[in-house]
């Protein structure tokens, strides 16, 4: 099976055979994938013996999985009702009320009644010629079987592997294989049976028109070999007349695998009657020889049914009670479900948190150790950094110690010798000169007082005409307590020889 393709099995029991067809479905295109057939063992039981589902399950490479059953035993009637009752009902109060309607119709009970409703649309009620009149009436498709027979039926398709989703009528899947083909125009189908004709036309997704005719393939055989009929041809001349034009008339069951009939059939109808050919993995076709696998229409059409629409399986029955009602009947255990959920929400979300918090525990440890360790590594650089620097200026302290040692000692001394001298030289007698601190060997701040401004710009001046000065520059001149004027030089010297 492809990827993306749904499957189903479908399986039917009519006559002295059981039918079988595998359906897929991928995106909006459906394909029958197989379909087979054996003869029953055991004609008088009316359900589908479980070797024999066993059978064709295993003829189709389909041993497991979901399955529908079509069965005359399951009924599909119409019922009218109450327009304004019915659009206020919700699907299963729809099934509640219907429920007890069938019994005149079906003769199942409503007790023993298992049933599935659709409505049917205003547009396609009118198709189906309801009376003007009972527009305060909707017509409500309803299908129905009896509980026992059902799970009599899932217990059999259980014990043959497979789970059984739906029961439907053959009223409601003769006519689905023609969904198989896109069509615009409405078209007419007629499956003639070994007991019983259903007729359908189809415009849309729904039929406009369901029959169902007391002629069966036997008696249209009869009819034109030993005993003509003039009521029965009578009849199937008016099911012709409402076949649509232009397409023919598409006819299925065991009647669309004898020509004569499908010739006879098409000399009815305006515009003709063809046999239709299931083929299996290329869907509905009309080849010179149809009909001979017309048989499986209405089990394939169930198939269909199955994967076409939820709306589509509406048609069909099982015994799954509607979510709503199942919710009332079990009210009572909502605060303690509520409780229980509750309780397992906060208590899943409690040991979420609790791993949660563990992870970060751990994760906060190694990002703290990896910050312990990063700050011990860059303390570690620090520490070398300030011992390199420590050891730099040791280096160039004894450097300079090792060169003053080894000969510019004497130098240096006459050198400021020679600044002092020179100082001593050019002092006016107005200056008094309070202090001289040496910063390096060529930079001197000098402090002093005076008691004239003149006196100290002829002091600096002086200072800066010698050979030994680069330049003086005065950082300070402001008056003092006193009369005086209280002064800063910084003297920057050059290098002089002798």
């Amino acid at each position: 099976m492809k990827i993306g393709k749904k499957k189903i099995l479908a399986v039917e029991v009519a006559g002295n055979h059981i039918y079988a067809a595998l359906a897929a479905k991928k995106g909006k295109v459906f394909e029958i994938t197989e379909f087979t057939q054996v003869e029953r063992q055991d004609t008088e039981d009316d359900l589908p013996g479980v070797d024999g589902v066993k059978t064709l399950a295993a003829r189709l490479d389909y041993t497991s999985g979901p399955a529908v059953y079509v069965t005359s035993l399951a009924r599909s009637v119409e019922i009218l009702m109450n327009t304004k009752k019915v659009s206020g009902m919700r699907h299963y109060q729809l099934m509640e009320a219907v429920k007890w309607e069938v019994e005149p119709y079906t003769g199942v009970s409503g007790a023993q009644a298992l049933i599935w409703v659709e409505k049917i649309e205003k547009a396609f009620a009118k198709d189906k010629m309801v009376p003007e009149e009972d527009e305060e009436e909707i017509t409500v498709n309803v299908s129905v079987i009896e509980k026992n027979i059902y799970r009599a039926v899932r217990e059999r398709f259980k014990a043959a592997g497979l789970k059984l989703l739906r029961i439907y009528p053959p009223e409601v899947c003769f006519y689905m294989t023609l969904f198989m083909e896109d069509f615009e125009s409405p078209r007419a189908i007629l499956d003639i049976g070994p007991d019983y004709s259903k007729f359908a036309v189809l415009k849309g997704e729904k039929p406009a028109i369901i029959n169902t005719l007391p002629i069966s393939m036997e008696a249209i055989i009869s009819h034109l070999t030993e005993d003509p009929s003039e009521e029965l041809e009578s009849a199937l001349k008016f099911t012709a007349r409402q076949s649509p034009a232009p397409i023919p008339l598409t006819i299925c069951g065991l009647g669309a695998g004898d020509k004569r009939i499908v010739e006879y059939v098409s000399s009815l109808c305006a515009n003709g009657a063809v046999a239709i050919a299931i083929n299996n993995a290329t869907g509905v076709t009309e080849p010179s020889d149809a009909g001979r696998n017309g048989v499986y229409a209405t089990v394939a059409g169930a198939a269909i049914r199955e994967l076409y629409s939820k709306k589509h399986r509406l048609a069909g029955i099982n015994d799954t009670e509607p979510l709503v009602p199942r919710l009332k009947k079990s009210a009572y255990l909502m605060p303690l479900i509520a409780t229980v959920l509750l309780s397992t929400i906060l208590f899943g979300h409690f040991q979420y948190m609790r791993w949660q918090g563990n992870i970060y525990k751990e994760r906060i440890k190694k990002l703290s150790d990896e910050v312990k360790n990063k700050k011990g590594r860059i303390t570690g650089y620090e520490q070398a950094k300030q011992q390199a620097e420590n050891l730099r200026n040791k280096i160039a302290l004894t450097e300079k110690q090792i060169a003053f040692a080894a000969g510019r000692a004497d130098e240096d001394i006459a050198h400021v010798i020679n600044i002092f001298s020179g100082f001593a030289h050019l002092i006016p007698e107005e200056i008094v000169l309070k202090k001289i601190t040496q910063e390096d060997l060529h930079k001197y701040n000098i402090e002093g007082t005076s008691i004239s401004l003149s006196s100290v710009g002829g002091f600096a001046t002086k200072m800066q005409e010698n050979k030994w000065c680069e330049s003086v520059v005065i950082n300070l001149l402001e008056k003092d307590d006193g009369s005086r004027l209280r002064f800063e030089f910084l003297v920057k010297t050059l290098e002089v020889n002798g």
